[in-house]
Parts: structure tokens; sequence; C-alpha cells
């Protein structure tokens, strides 16, 4: 399984830097291959593997992952990359020459990345449908069900995670469900966002109905979606739309399911390294066939690391000194200690954040190191904070049982317990808390988005009150895209102002 997990994505990324032709990507897996594949249980496997290849390859493409999710919260201060500083800045419009395909603003602001993997799950939905339940591995029929099933369920899951991914980013969205030889030029209009969420929590309910629980004797844990991914993904769309009753039922899911722990002090580093015991869901990476190169300029590691891991004295992407400061007030805080290091240069002091330093030299060559961290999407820490806010932002607030919450992801980091908070002090609590827990874990923008949508006040230092009303938070989407597809509007508030 993991030999064609890893094949798949080789194919995947491939079919990533192909140019676009069509409103949606190259198709990930040709339709001329598709009859005569999709004819066994291994056919499967590697139809469903693809989405997750798809999908990493989508997060990778200029750091998407963590410049949509991290790169304008405050995490940073500046960058020594002009482009990725006008993210910093919210300035998502600039103007970028339509030559300059290796432009990182130019790859942020195109979302056929993401309809390549939604295509693919498309296709595994479509065709594994359609095999009969002979072909799937087991020894009764029940088990043969229960295979088939599971594949369904990760193609549920994949196609919501994707399509959540880019309502959170681009807000509207064209929404494709079928799977057929004209969907790849048909012309789509952008969908309202709600009505995108409200199918991707139907896609995401059938894959709790399909899913198991984790599986903890399988290699395959944590990077393929199960039941509690499937709810941590429901529990984060619930959040967004405003649903914490919602919300809170699909934490408790999560929660009371006894399939997580959260990791103990000692070991709060070995998240990064993948598949912990806190996990959930994780893009994996952590093989070489999976990694990607450290020294390749638009990589996580390449902007955050300098020595010992890499050759650079200063971080390309500057962290913020003083959030970090106001965050991290407690010493004993191991997310701080381990967590960061200072880094000098000349006067200037800058802190780095070392989560992602599983970096490792291939073949004993100083020149040729890859990073193999796994993209951490959803953990336990995650789902007991949005728990939290859940209960203290929703219409029926709970304060202590959500500063209980915290306290309880507090005492695991060796970090004293706050008390004596009530109203809105715990909200904010809950958003300093998630910011002190998943720094660097592409959750802040997003968090700081759903803060100021229910205290009003105003989080983005370059977003103000008005333009945040107006959407300015949603990434405009660049031109190009119109080249191909004449139902296509720009973003409502970057009408005008993409160049």
């Amino acid at each position: 399984m993991k030999s064609k997990y890893i094949l798949i994505g080789t194919t995947a990324m491939v079919l990533l830097v192909t140019s676009c032709k069509k409103f949606l990507d190259q198709t990930p897996i040709s339709t001329p291959t598709d009859a005569t594949t999709w004819q066994s249980d291994g056919d499967a496997n590697t139809g469903v593997a693809a989405c997750y290849s798809l999908i990493r390859g989508a997060f990778n493409a200029s750091i998407g992952y963590y410049a949509y999710g991290d790169l304008a919260s405050g995490e940073f201060s500046s960058s020594d990359q002009p482009d990725f500083q006008k993210v910093i800045d919210f300035n998502l419009g600039a103007g970028v020459a339509s030559t300059a395909t290796d432009n990182p603003l130019l790859k942020l602001r195109l979302w056929t990345p993401f309809y390549t993997a939604v295509a693919q799950s498309n296709r595994a939905l479509f065709f594994i449908s359609a095999m009969p339940t002979s072909v799937f591995t087991g020894t009764s029929d029940e088990e043969r069900i229960a295979r088939k099933n599971k594949y369904l369920g990760e193609a549920y899951f994949t196609r919501a995670f994707c399509y959540f991914t880019m309502a959170k980013v681009w807000g509207d969205v064209p929404l494709v469900l079928e799977n057929n030889d004209a969907t790849a030029s048909q012309q789509y209009a952008r969908t309202a966002k709600a009505d995108v969420l409200k199918q991707a929590i139907v896609d995401v309910n059938l894959a709790i109905k399909y899913l198991n629980w984790k599986d903890n004797g399988s290699s395959d844990r944590i990077v393929r979606a199960d039941k509690g991914a499937a709810y941590a993904l429901l529990a984060h769309i619930d959040a967004w739309l405003g649903d914490y009753a919602g919300c809170n039922t699909a934490c408790d899911a999560v929660i009371n399911s006894g399939s997580y722990s959260l990791m103990p002090a000692a070991s709060f580093m070995d998240i990064y390294k993948g598949q912990s015991q806190e996990s959930i869901f994780e893009i994996s990476q952590n093989t070489l066939a999976e990694s990607y190169n450290a020294f390749v300029y638009y990589t996580l590691a390449s902007q955050t690391l300098t020595s010992p891991y890499l050759n650079s004295t200063v971080p390309v992407w500057h962290v913020n000194n003083s959030l970090v400061t106001s965050l991290y007030t407690d010493t004993a805080d191991v997310r701080f200690k381990k967590g960061f290091i200072s880094v000098s240069s000349g006067a200037t002091s800058f802190y780095e954040c070392i989560k992602y330093t599983n970096i490792q030299t291939v073949n004993n060559n100083p020149t040729l190191k890859v990073a193999l961290n796994n993209i951490v999407i959803f953990r336990l820490a995650d789902i007991e904070l949005l728990k939290a806010e859940a209960l203290s932002a929703g219409p029926t607030a709970d304060y202590n049982t959500a500063l209980s919450l915290i306290n309880t992801v507090r005492r695991q980091r060796n970090a004293t317990p706050i008390t004596g908070l009530t109203g809105a002090a715990v909200i904010q609590a809950v958003a300093d808390e998630r910011g002190r827990e998943l720094f660097l874990e592409g959750h802040r923008t997003f968090d700081l988005i759903r803060l100021e949508r229910v205290t009003k006040e105003q989080q983005f230092d370059n977003v103000s009150p008005g333009e945040f009303a107006a959407g300015k938070t949603y990434w405009p989407i660049d031109p190009n895209l119109f080249l191909n597809n004449s139902k296509l509007i720009q973003t409502a508030f970057w009408i005008g102002k993409v160049n």
C-alpha cells in the first residue's frame, strides 16, 4: 500500500506542473486508462491515494498551506522575499507578470491544483461506486463491502476537504461534482460559499458513515482519512459557518472516541515528525519519495530555518518577536522552550520557529537536504481548543468548561493554568491559546477571521473593519483563469484591484 502511495504521488506531481489549458487542470489519471483500471482493490487504493498526493502538491505549491494560514496572521513581521511580503501586508492583488509562472503570489492565486485533487476525488467516487463488491479484499461479503466503503469514504473526505479549503481561501468557488469527459472543458461559474460548504458537509457526513476509527496497526494511520479525521473536518466546517452547536458535537465525537491523546511535554516536538498519538489527520511527506528539497527557495524550510539545519544565518520569513513575547509569557511552556530559538544578525535578534526541522542529508551530501515533516492538519489539542471556542463563543456560553479545556492543554505543555476569567475574556483566551499551540500550523489566519466575526474587533493590521466586512480576507483569483472561462468573475473585494 505504501509503495503504491509513493508511486502515485510522483505521478501526481508531474501532472501538477503541466500547463493549465482548461478550467480544471489536466486530469490526474488520464481518461483512456479508466477503462483498464478501476478493476481491483489495488486499483481503488491507488486511485484514492492519488487524492492525498494531489492535495500535498497543492499545499506545497508556493508554501500554500502556511502562506494562506499563517503568513498574514501577524506571526511574521516581514519577509526578505518581496512577494511573500505582499501576503503579510494583505496586498494580495499586487501586479504579477503573466509570464512569471514561478512567482509565488501568482501560484497562490490559482486554485487549479485543488481542482485537480477534486477531479480525482470525483473520478474515484464514480468508478469505485461502479466496481462490483467481489473485487475488493476480504474473506466475506461484509468485509468486502466495508473495504469498498472505506475507499468511498476517503474520496468523500478528500473532496470535502478541498472544498472547505477553497471556500476559506476564495469564498465562492465553482462546485464541480460530476465526472465525465466534458468536465475538464466545461465552463463553471462561482458557486456561493454557503452552498459549497453545504455540499462539503454532505460529503463529510458520508465519510463519517463509511469510515472506521483509527487503525493503530496500519502504517497509513493518520495520513489516510478515518472517522476521526472526518469528524475533525466537520467540526472546523461548522466553526467556520458559526454553527458552534454542531462544532461542539463534532469535537465531542473526536475527544470521546479514545483514539487520540495529548502528547506529554517531554515529547511535544515529536508531533511534527508525523503520526503521533495526538495527530488526527496529516498530509504525508516524511519519506524521501514524498519529501521536498529543503534548499528550494519556495519551501517552508528555506523560508524559516537557519544553521545548523540549513546554511542561512537569518530566516527569510521574520517571526514577529512582539507576538511571540506576548503569547508565551510562561517561561516553562514547552511550546516556547522547544519550538523556538533566537538567532542574531548584527544587532538584530530574531525568533526562529523550529517545529519543522526534520531535515535529512541525502547520500552524505551537505548540498542535498530534504525536509521530512508531515503537514499536520488536525490534532487533538486543536480540537479541544476548537471545542473551547464553541463553548465560549456560541449562543449558550459555558465559560467554565471552555477554560477547563484550555487548562487541559496547558498542563500538558508545562504551562500554568489560567483562572479567574469570564465572558469575552475567555473568548480571547481561547484565541490566544490556539495561537500558542498552533503557531505556524496553518490555522491562525482563519482563527482570527472567526474571532473578528464573533467580537467585531479588528484583528489584522492591514485589513480595516470596513475592508473585512467587504471580504478583503478572501483571496483574488489570477486573471489568467478568466481566459478559458467566461463565466468566472473576480472575488468581490478584488474587482478592479488585481493587476
